[in-house]
């Protein structure tokens, strides 16, 4: 996938996005958010047809939140049971033998995050993401094949094709999102470390009348094991259908064209346990639970992002929360570069911050797999992280920050509500309010830079004002007042909790905020030199590769 036909037309945008499910589709959100032209080429004529990712932790939801799609989102999951699995079940008709919460804690994440635990399938989520990315602007071009492309140092020259024929691309950068068996990725020659694929499955979408089984029940996901079926079931919020994942072995000779319509039938017919229940076969749609990542996410001008850098195993519903986060991450970067704000090394970082996470968060998967299957070691289980840590307390360690003593020594991920806003990480929550109306600190982020400075911090406000001037850098500042005061450009803090929350940044303090909502730097004090401009641009230099 190297070559191209120069005589071809030749159209371009900044950014290429090659892929049109989740992680692509958000990708194209976030960019177009920042205002980035971009155009998203898919294969397929359509979002998803298979229900496929259902949970969306709440890191997830601050992201959807930004990009103006969480409350579409939560309106569309209204009808979706929220917490329980069942395990140990012999059908939906069956005893209940065990229950665990799916994200235990979530009714107590109040001081962490506005956002909650999301349940909705992903061919229903996608939708939702193709309309806010062509409101935002975004070109996209489902029923449309990268069939090649070809790197210089310049961007990416590409070859698309579509029912009507070829065309050239160019763009300055190309976002692989084109799943597991990225082709862009397989292109590109790029390795990849981990456990490898650990098993084979096939999911199968239906149709079937529930309510006379399920009654009063609501469940998340359904563990079933039977001398017909061993599967996991998951029904939809109108009762009247599902997906069925069971496993099939191709090692001892089984294929998918085994599973036909009447085999499947028969094997959600077993799940459901009931023999009124009449089955429709709506999809089937194979997948290799693994743990996979590249060893490289940056390589030139082409990006790889969600299943196309990482396979997570599901069992702790990670893959998809991870490549939105992807998405997200690299957004903002991409939009400075493009923009002539930022040098080139900006989108470098995006490797060193989101790999590890990938290969940690991999790795948890395949923890919790041990866990939930029984075969864990104490020490398996010792390590393996609640879904809070594994999603909202993630750090960072690249140029994009600037440290301080102690943040090499930070985990890849941890209790976010103990990092207390050190570099690197999530900026803490914390409900402020502006003009007597309340505000959440997350609102504040996602477009831009921002600079929170303390009750006395008027040089870092005025610090703030040079530096955006200088570097051409778009950068809001605000100063935190306790108590309920303040005037024009101040937050006030009604619960006094701003700074604690922020490591103790003192009124002569402040931190700066990335337009990805993580802390690039903070000062708990006035700068010792008292060259509050010196230092601020010079911290703005350096995450923006300017120097």
């Amino acid at each position: 996938m190297t070559s191209h036909d120069d005589s071809a037309p030749v159209s371009n945008a900044p950014v290429l996005i090659v892929g049109g499910s989740l992680v692509g589709l958000s990708a194209a959100v976030f960019l177009a958010r920042h205002g980035v032209r971009c155009t998203l080429v898919e294969r397929h004529p359509g979002t998803s047809i298979h229900p496929r990712a259902v949970g969306y932790y709440p890191r997830t939801g601050e992201l959807l939140r930004q990009a103006g799609v969480e409350e579409a989102a939560v309106r569309e999951a209204a009808g979706f049971a929220t917490h329980r699995t069942r395990a140990g079940v012999t059908s939906l008709a069956g005893e209940v033998l065990f229950s665990k919460e799916e994200l235990e804690g979530d009714d107590e994440l109040g001081d962490l995050t506005p956002s909650r635990l999301l349940l909705l399938p992903q061919d229903r989520l996608e939708p939702l993401l193709r309309d806010r990315a062509v409101e935002l602007g975004a070109d996209l071009r489902f029923g449309t094949e990268l069939l090649s492309f070809a790197e210089d140092p310049d961007g990416v020259t590409a070859v698309l094709g579509d029912g009507a024929g070829t065309s050239t691309f160019r763009s300055s950068y190309l976002v692989a999102c084109d799943g597991p068996r990225s082709t862009v990725r397989e292109a590109l020659k790029v390795p990849r470390q981990g456990r490898g694929v650990l098993s084979r499955h096939v999911s199968i979408a239906f149709g079937a009348d529930l309510r006379p089984v399920l009654g009063e029940r609501r469940y998340s996901v359904v563990h079933v094991k039977n001398p017909q079926v061993t599967g996991i079931l998951v029904h939809d919020d109108t009762l009247t259908g599902g997906t069925l994942i069971v496993g099939y072995r191709p090692e001892d000779k089984e294929s998918l064209e085994d599973f036909t319509d009447a085999r499947c039938a028969e094997l959600v017919g077993a799940a459901i346990g009931a023999p009124g229940v009449e089955v429709t076969i709506r999809s089937r749609f194979p997948w290799d639970m693994a743990e996979q990542v590249a060893e490289g996410f940056v390589h030139g001008r082409v990006l790889l992002a969600g299943d196309a850098a990482h396979v997570v195993p599901p069992t702790g519903g990670y893959g998809a929360n991870t490549g939105i986060a992807d998405a997200h991450n690299l957004a903002w970067k991409l939009a400075l570069v493009v923009d002539g704000v930022a040098g080139a090394g900006l989108v470098e970082t995006y490797d060193a911050e989101r790999r590890p996470v990938a290969v940690y968060t991999a790795e948890q998967g395949s923890l919790q797999l041990a866990v939930r299957s029984g075969t864990a070691t104490p020490e398996q289980q010792a390590a393996a992280a609640d879904a809070v840590t594994v999603t909202t307390g993630q750090a960072y360690r690249s140029a994009a920050v600037v440290g301080e003593p102690g943040s090499a020594d930070l985990p890849v991920a941890s209790d976010p509500r103990a990092l207390r806003g050190a570099p690197g990480t999530r900026a803490p929550y914390a409900e402020l309010s502006r003009g007597g109306e309340p505000v959440s600190t997350l609102d504040l982020f996602g477009r831009e830079f921002v600079l929170l400075a303390g009750e006395r911090g008027r040089e870092w406000m005025s610090a703030a004002v040079a530096a955006s001037a200088e570097l051409g850098v778009k950068l809001a500042a605000r100063r935190v007042v306790p108590g309920t005061g303040g005037g024009a450009g101040t937050l006030s803090d009604p619960d006094g909790r701003w700074s604690e929350r922020y490591g103790g940044v003192r009124p002569e303090g402040a931190v700066l905020v990335r337009p990805d909502g993580f802390v690039a730097w903070r000062s708990t004090g006035a700068d010792p030199g008292g060259e509050e401009t010196a230092k601020l641009t010079a911290v703005l230099r350096r995450i923006l590769a300017r120097g």
